[in-house]
């Protein structure tokens, strides 16, 4: 879950599945072409390559966030989906969110496990697929991580590149976004779990603590980002890490607001 649910369009693409009504913006189409121009074989944009990493990151951008939707369903909380530019949303229907569960909407621990299974479904994904790789006689090329856990490497290689890449992006895709969204910098959702498990532990003063948490967090995350030349990554954790420490400042009321 990232920042705002965008406006409505016209041209959103929208269907249903498992019940659960879902929107697509154009944005997210071009973020992810953005994100993927340069991420083929050659390192020279491909159309073809180009596609079919646009299909993967719907499909685990997707998964994720059926994860958050399925997890609320459990709790008796009707929801939708939007991906957009920044990823997605898993948007709780108001009148269910606050009246229509059995269990109230400040409960830590439901929301802990609403918020973490996003990041549980797209890793479930990514160990389906390696584990599927990993007991046929094909090769994929090294996913970062993953390796440490399955080494898919070994083998012959899959009679089509298309099949090759778009396990490959799937698989990437799945582990670096659900790792991502881990990092315990609001409001991603490893953000969300920290400020859950604090406020279980440490109640209200939790909440002080976990945005001091992520804006130590994101700042470091940035630092490391911008040393190895990864320029989005850096602004990204950069202006969260900063939202942090506004945030934090207007909770404990030192901002004026």
């Amino acid at each position: 879950m990232f920042l705002a649910e965008p406006q409505p369009t016209p041209y959103d693409l929208r269907f249903h599945w498992l019940g659960i009504p879902i929107r697509v913006a154009p944005w997210f189409w071009l973020v992810a072409a953005l994100l993927g121009w340069n991420l083929t074989p050659t390192g020279e944009p491909d159309g073809m390559y180009l596609l079919l990493w646009m299909s993967a990151a719907f499909v685990s951008i997707l998964v994720h966030e059926l994860g958050h939707a399925l997890a609320m369903r459990f709790y008796g909380i009707s929801s939708y989906i939007v991906l957009y530019q920044f990823g997605g949303l898993t948007v709780p229907e108001r009148h269910a969110y606050y009246g229509g569960s059995s269990r109230g909407a400040d409960d830590p621990l439901r929301e802990l496990a609403i918020t973490a299974a996003g990041p549980a479904a797209q890793l479930a994904l990514a160990l389906a697929i390696a584990l599927a790789v990993y007991a046929s006689p094909y090769r994929l090329p090294a996913v970062p991580y993953l390796e440490y856990v399955l080494p898919l490497g070994q083998g012959q290689p899959f009679a089509s590149d298309a099949v090759t890449l778009g396990l490959f992006y799937l698989l990437l895709a799945s582990v670096f976004w659900a790792l991502l969204n881990l990092l315990p910098v609001y409001p991603l959702d490893g953000g969300q779990i920290v400020r859950n498990l604090l406020v279980l532990v440490q109640g209200s003063r939790g909440i002080r603590n976990s945005l001091i948490v992520s804006m130590v967090a994101g700042g470091l995350v940035a630092w490391y980002a911008f040393t190895r030349q990864q320029v989005f990554l850096g602004l990204m954790m950069a202006l969260l890490a900063i939202s942090s420490f506004r945030t934090l400042q207007a909770y404990t009321g030192r901002s004026g607001w």
